[in-house]
This record gives C-alpha cells, structure tokens and sequence, in this order.
C-alpha cells in the first residue's frame, strides 16, 4: 500500500457509539482508521452514500480545512456524476468482501474543479454495512499519457492498415488485429515469430535486404511486395518501414496497407501506355505534339526513316521547322484554323528532308482536350503520300500521252503516204530542169522536216519496238555524250560526269533511253552560246537512281518552263517541239519521272528519276 502525500482513503460507517469517538464499531475498520489517522495517506469511511469519516489528508486533498465541513454528506457531492455507476457497484462488491481493484475516477475539490483520482477499495465484510477504499491522486501528465496510450491503441485496433512493431531481427513484437486476415492462428501466436513468413517466396530475400538497410541506416523505407492471406490469395503489400529508439533498446515500426486495387489499376495503366508507345514508335506516320505555345513536345521514332531527322532535332522547336517555304503560309493558316475552332483539320503540304529534297504529307491535326474543356496540347498525324502523288501524276501523263499519241499517229498516217509521192515526184523533177534547182533544195528541205514531225508522231502513237535488257546506266551516258561531243567542242562546252558508285544497272529498252540523253543534252549545248559546262551526276536513292544534267546556258524563264513538253512548243530556230514531250512519254513508260528546273541566267537542271532493275 503506497503512502505517498496527496493519498486520500475513505470508508462508508454508521454513527459512532457513544462510548467512542467517530470511529466505526468493526474492530477492522477500527484498526485500520487509527492506523491511518496522522497519515498523509487518508482514510475515509461512507455509510449509506454519505460521508462518515475522513481523515486530516483526506480533507486536504479535497481542498477543506476540517473533516466538520464534509461530514454526513452525500459522498456524490464529491464524486464525478459520470462515475456514479461504476462506483456503486464497487461499494457493493466491498460490502461482500470482493475485491473491486483500482480504478480512476474525478472527484469535485472545495473550490469547485475536479482532479483525477485513482481509487483502491478495500474489501472489509461487515454486520455495519461499511466499506473503505484508498485513493491517490493522479499525476496529469501521467494521466495524458494515458490517454494518449489508449487513443492509439484505439485507432491502431480499429484500422484496415497493418501496424507491427518489429525487434532488429524482423521479429514481431506487437500486430495490430487486422493482421487476422493473414495469421494462420491466432495473432498472440505470431508474437515472436517472422515477420515475413507469409511474404511471398519469391520477394522474401528482396524484403529481408531492405528490412535489414532499415536496421543499419535508419533511415525510412518504403517497399512493395506479395503477402499470401490466410485463404491462400497472393495480395500486394506496401510496407512503409521507421527506426524509433530508446535509451536501451531500438525496435522498427512498419505501417502495412494493401494496394492490390491500385497496383493493378498501375499495371493496367503501364500496359497501355507500353501498348500505345510501341504503336508510336512502330508507325510509318510522323506523330508529333505541340503544346498551346507552337513547340513540339514529342516527336516519333518515324521522324528519322521518314524524314532523316532525329527525335532531339524535333523537339522543342516551333512545329512548322523544316515546312516547304512555299507552303508555310498555309500551314500556318491550318494550325491556327485548329488552335481557334478546335476542330480536326487536314491539309497536304511539303516538308524537307535532311538531305534536302521534299516529302509530300498529308496531315490530320487534333487537338487533345481534358476532362475540364481545357485544350492541353495538339496532335499532328502525317502520311508520306509522295508515291501517291507520284502515281497520281504518272497516271495523268500516261493518259495525256496516250491522248497525244491517238492524234499524232492517225495525224502522221493521213499525210505520210501522199508525203512520200509528193517527196519522189520533187526528186524527178529535179533531175529534169536544173535551171531550178535551188528552188527543188527549198522543196526537198521543208519535206525533210515535215517528215520529222511525222516520225516524231509516229513515236508518239507507236514506238519503236525494242526488246528491254538490264543496262549500264553510266555506258548509256557515255554514249550519248560521245555523239554531242563534236557539236559541244566547237562551242568550247566540257561535259563532265560523276558517279559514286562504280555500276549502275536499270532495265530500259536502251535505244530509246539514250535517245533521251541525247536530247537533254543536245538542248543543253544549243542552251550555252560560247565556253561552257555541263555536269552528269548519277546518284542512287532508296527509290531509285537520280540523273542529274546541269548546265550552265541562258535558262528558261517561268512562262516557258510550264509549257516544256508540249507538243511543237520550242524556243529553238530550227527545232519542232516534240523533242521533250518523246522524251517524257519514254521515261514516264520506264515508270521515270521527269523534272526541270531553271532561272534565267542560272542555268537549267534536268533530273530524271529511274527505278532499279
């Protein structure tokens, strides 16, 4: 029994005899008030819910000066209302002998506030009905703490997370109940135990080494792993592990929750994304994000085969870098069309390749709105439609050929049979009078042209047949080059030729393709007055070989550029104007394509654009 100062104890009695003075008959209570009468630790005794007796500590406790001024009271004149209950059926088990232990409980001081007491009864069976108990008063601080204590102890058995508190050797030395769920008994027999032997087997080593980090660096950790509950279903575990230590001893507390919903919800979410990046990165069109400012922000892997431009040389630069000068404008037009409606836009425009030539696009812009109508960002899917395009014009100059051919071969069979009588009856006459014969040269000379437009026509309509052999490209040149040579050499013209490859091989009828040479170049040295150059480069693509034939005469002016290749179209003195448009119809067959490009005193370039073989 403590007898510590500020200790109160009390007991419930009749009225003293007459022949004693305020202390109860029971010889036990007796013994016990005089024991306790000069002590710090008060006795009291209570009969029928009022005060009989209290000693001087007592009485001070409770904030009096003498026992006179609580004597015959109710004693719930001191007693916390709340507390009413339990304390009488402590009385009541007193009175029976029955020890009722300790508990705290507040009683009401003098100047009206209640302090925290914590009350011993005393259990005493006696004919008197009387009952005693010791009371002390309780520390405050010790009291929060208490309270405190048991506020936890609330929370932690009443929540869905785990709360384990483990020795430096993983063990558990405390589990809050909702480990239930993956004790295989009872959680009193986990104490002591592993706390990872319902981790799964393939993750225990990796949660041992973290765990024992924890231990060494002392520094918080979080870990994710497979815990197997009690109904044999693997369920995902973060754990979040802290070191709190005391003057004696360390031990680890770790808060577990389950995030099974949210690891698959993440795991469904990394799928897509992997599914969707792959689509990205595996795609023949160009993808590219631009944010609200014009800057790409993403570009795909297609960027490099498409365009020869890598990832970082794409973003982060404004979205119309590397556009066709002559389509800027009109992109610019489109960007800000979407940027404004917010509506799909598609538009067909040029881009430059790295190695400079042009890529035909084709365009749909969207733009990317979240959950709250707020435009984030904007996405451009772009097709190579060069092909296409290409195709589309082979298509249109076949067909515009083929019309040309109709006409030229029935115009060239209507006066090719009356041309040739009227060509041997000039020869006849000739022989006859040669007092005029200058006037019959006249005469045989404008035959002899006319006879070239109707073979030209009749190249046109039906060319000449000839079988198709795989070809040296570079020969084929060559050749043409050694029949304009003579014409070039007078005029002081060098024409040179350059390749990086040693052969190049195409599959051609060789006649009529070195009849297209000839042409190109007849016309590049009748477009070069005096001292001049031409330059043959061969090169080979992925589409193809490139032949181009640059010169550097008079040049061609817009106006006559977009009428090259029309039929008895010609710049030249003595030319007919067909020589361009056989020479189209023959590469447009060999599935070529024919470009020229020229400014007036610039020069021209011819490129010519042939498959392999």
């Amino acid at each position: 029994m403590n007898h510590n100062e500020n200790t109160a104890i009390y007991r419930r009695s009749g009225p003293p005899p007459e022949n004693e003075t305020k202390e109860p008959r029971d010889d036990k209570l007796a013994g016990l008030v005089k024991y306790y009468e000069n002590s710090t630790t008060a006795l009291v005794v209570q009969k029928e819910e009022k005060w009989l007796y209290l000693n001087e500590a007592a009485v001070h406790l409770l904030g009096f000066e003498h026992f006179s001024e609580l004597e015959g009271k109710s004693i719930w004149e001191s007693i916390h209302p709340d507390n009413r209950e339990v304390v009488s059926k402590r009385i009541e088990a007193s009175m029976n002998g029955v020890n009722p232990g300790v508990l705290v409980q507040r009683w009401l001081k003098k100047d009206g506030s209640y302090i925290p007491v914590e009350v011993t009864g005393i259990p005493v069976e006696n004919f008197l009905g009387q009952t005693t108990a010791i009371i002390k008063k309780v520390d405050y601080d010790r009291a929060k703490v208490q309270n405190t204590l048991e506020n936890y102890q609330l929370i932690t058995e009443n929540m869905n997370e785990i709360i384990s508190l483990l020795d430096p050797k993983g063990n558990l030395l405390y589990v809050s109940p909702s480990y239930r769920a993956y004790a295989r008994e009872g959680i009193e027999d986990e104490i002591g135990r592993s706390s990872i032997r319902y981790v799964h087997e393939e993750d225990k080593e990796r949660v041992r080494k973290e765990f024992f980090k924890l231990v060494k660096y002392r520094q918080p950790l979080i870990i994710q792993y497979r815990m197997k509950r009690k109904d044999g279903v693997y369920r995902y575990i973060e754990s979040q592990g802290t070191c709190i230590s005391n003057e004696n001893e360390r031990s680890y507390v770790v808060v577990s929750r389950d995030v099974t919903e949210r690891h698959e919800a993440e795991m469904l979410l990394h799928w897509n994304e992997k599914k969707h990046r792959m689509i990205l990165e595996h795609s023949n069109d160009l993808i590219c994000m631009m944010n609200n400012e014009g800057i790409s922000v993403y570009a795909s892997p297609s960027y490099k085969e498409i365009l020869g431009y890598e990832q970082n040389e794409v973003v982060g630069k404004d979205i119309l870098t590397f556009i066709h000068p002559e389509d800027f404008e009109k992109c610019q037009r489109a960007i800000q069309k979407l940027t404004e409606t917010k509506q799909p836009i598609t538009t067909i425009y040029r881009k430059l390749h790295a190695s400079g030539h042009d890529i035909i696009l084709e365009a749909k812009g969207m733009a990317v709105i979240d959950e709250e109508g707020t435009v984030n960002h904007f996405v451009f899917i772009s097709r190579d439609i060069t092909e296409k395009i290409q195709l589309q014009q082979y298509r249109e100059n076949i067909e515009k050929l083929a019309l040309i051919g109709d006409v030229a071969a029935g115009f060239a069979h209507e006066i090719r049979n009356p041309l040739t009588s009227i060509k041997g009856f000039v020869k006849l006459l000739a022989r006859q009078e040669e007092s005029d014969r200058t006037y019959h040269q006249i005469i045989e000379d404008e035959l002899t042209n006319i006879e070239e437009v109707v073979n030209g026509f009749i190249s046109l309509g039906k060319p000449e047949a000839s079988e198709v052999a795989e070809v040296s490209l570079l020969k084929l040149i060559k050749n043409a080059i050694t029949v304009l040579t003579p014409q070039a050499s007078s005029k002081n013209i060098r024409i040179n030729i350059s390749s990086q490859l040693k052969s190049i091989v195409i599959r051609c009828q060789r006649n009529q393709m070195k009849q297209v040479f000839i042409n190109i170049l007849k016309n590049s040295v009748e477009a070069i007055e005096q001292d001049g150059q031409i330059d043959v480069i061969l090169e080979e693509n992925q589409n193809g070989v490139i032949i181009e034939i640059h010169d550097n005469g008079m040049g061609i002016d817009e106006e006559r550029l977009e009428r090259i290749g029309v039929p008895f179209y010609t710049n030249k003195e003595k030319g007919i104007g067909l020589g361009m448009t056989v020479s189209n119809k023959i590469i447009t067959e060999h599935r070529g394509r024919l470009k020229i490009e020229s400014k007036p005193g610039q020069g021209t370039k011819v490129l010519i654009q042939l498959p392999k073989k």
